[in-house]
């Protein structure tokens, strides 16, 4: 019962409060990775409480030291709205949603099939720049300038332009 319990949590609290610096892999996947841990993230909604956001690590494989690939698309509720006092908001999720939290496997990105390490934050893959500029601002334009007229980009111009806005 509950006596159990709180013994079994307070043995758990001692054995990590008795770790030292040398008992703690702190990178799991570096160049003495352990082959037995597979090259994974977790991606997918993260849940406390009634609070559900989003969490995709394959939108930033560079901070992993993997070259940029282009995420999948986001699980996304079925419907959502704010309340009126605008403090906080309602969210609906598809009946088959409830079935993804239990799902460790769907929820698993593996990197050794999704991407592959990089020596440098810059690489990406061949298609990324173009998935980016799609869903992201291309130019910014001073609004005494008129309508922005459209101009031809070419890949290694906007490649230089990508890095640049990243400091990359």
């Amino acid at each position: 019962g509950g006596d159990e319990a709180r013994q079994r949590l307070a043995r758990y609290q001692q054995l990590l409060d008795e770790l030292s610096v040398d008992d703690v892999t702190w990178t799991t996947y570096g160049r003495d990775g352990h082959t037995d841990i597979p090259r994974s993230l977790y991606t997918g909604p993260i849940r406390f409480s009634d609070i559900t956001e989003g969490y995709d690590p394959a939108r930033c494989l560079r901070q992993f030291g993997y070259q940029q690939i282009i995420p999948r698309a986001m699980t996304v509720p079925h419907d959502q709205y704010r309340l009126a006092s605008g403090s906080s908001y309602i969210v609906f999720w598809d009946p088959w949603g409830n079935q993804l939290w239990d799902n460790v496997a769907a929820r698993r990105l593996d990197l050794n099939f999704a991407s592959r390490p990089c020596e440098h934050p810059s690489e990406i893959v061949e298609e990324y720049v173009e998935w980016f500029l799609t869903r992201s601002h291309p130019r910014i334009t001073h609004p005494t300038d008129g309508v922005p007229q459209p101009r031809p980009l070419l890949v290694h111009q906007v490649r230089y332009d990508f890095l640049l806005l990243f400091q990359i």
